[in-house]
């Protein structure tokens, strides 16, 4: 299932010198949140790498499978009763020689900082 018009829609995107940046809005009556967890929801750690996922196939105009997750932080944690739009950035997209890509990306919203991941994509 795509996340994208479901767990969030996007406000914006931003392109420049092969970079991206997604300005999202979260959807706190996703059922997601309803199980996870009932009275204090928490977006999914696997939702949010499937979401950086997704903008990175929107970026690269097609679609992208995750390989390796080399580095995954989660420094806080996204509530969508307390965070209502994220920012996804994306500071190094790096075709390799074999066709993959190796990816740096960050989720945040203002100055706090809640997922860093590097990964590597096909």
């Amino acid at each position: 299932m795509k996340l994208q018009d479901n767990l969030f829609t996007i406000l914006s995107q931003q392109e420049a010198e092969g970079l991206a940046t997604f300005h999202l809005r979260i959807h706190p009556e996703w059922p997601i949140y309803k199980a996870h967890f009932p009275g204090h929801p928490i977006t999914p750690g696997v939702c949010i790498v499937q979401m950086v996922q997704e903008l990175l196939g929107l970026a690269l105009h097609r679609d992208v499978t995750l390989r390796k997750a080399k580095n995954v932080k989660y420094l806080a944690i996204i509530s969508p009763e307390e965070v209502a739009e994220l920012t996804v950035s994306f500071t190094k997209i790096e075709e390799q020689e074999d066709g993959s890509l190796k990816v740096h990306a960050q989720v945040a919203a203002g100055e706090t900082i809640y997922t860093k991941l590097s990964a590597t994509f096909a």
